[in-house]
């Protein structure tokens, strides 16, 4: 088995978030329909934190454990191919058997950008 660390990228506007929910799209989702694609396996894929309905990433890692021996690489471009055009894979790398996405977090930074202005009626 392999484990295997993503760096994503995505917009958030379309997503009720990170985690899969019933009847609504999600980033996990999307990154795991897009493996099935891939690999004709079933994967689960674990995010570093959990993301908000609505809400943007750049640099969100995420790690999933797969029997495969593909190149970085080859994760990296062939799951970008099957990602939609808002969620991105950023780097992929092959860890330790012990890394995992939602443990190995050791910070994050949140960054919150508010427009203000006068609306037209």
């Amino acid at each position: 088995m392999s484990t295997i660390r993503l760096v994503l990228e995505y917009d958030g506007s379309r997503y009720a978030g990170w985690q899969r929910q019933p009847d609504q799209p999600t980033i996990q989702e999307a990154i795991e329909t897009a493996l099935f694609q891939l690999t004709q396996e079933t994967v689960s894929v674990t995010g570093a934190g959990r993301t908000d309905s609505g809400v943007h990433a750049l640099g969100q890692v995420a790690s999933f454990r797969i029997d495969r021996q593909w190149t970085p690489r080859e994760w990296l471009r062939g799951l970008n191919a099957r990602l939609p055009d808002d969620i991105a894979v950023r780097t992929a790398a092959t860890v330790s058997d012990d890394f995992h996405a939602r443990y190995a977090a050791h910070n994050g930074h949140i960054f919150y950008r508010l427009v203000r202005r006068a609306i037209a009626i």
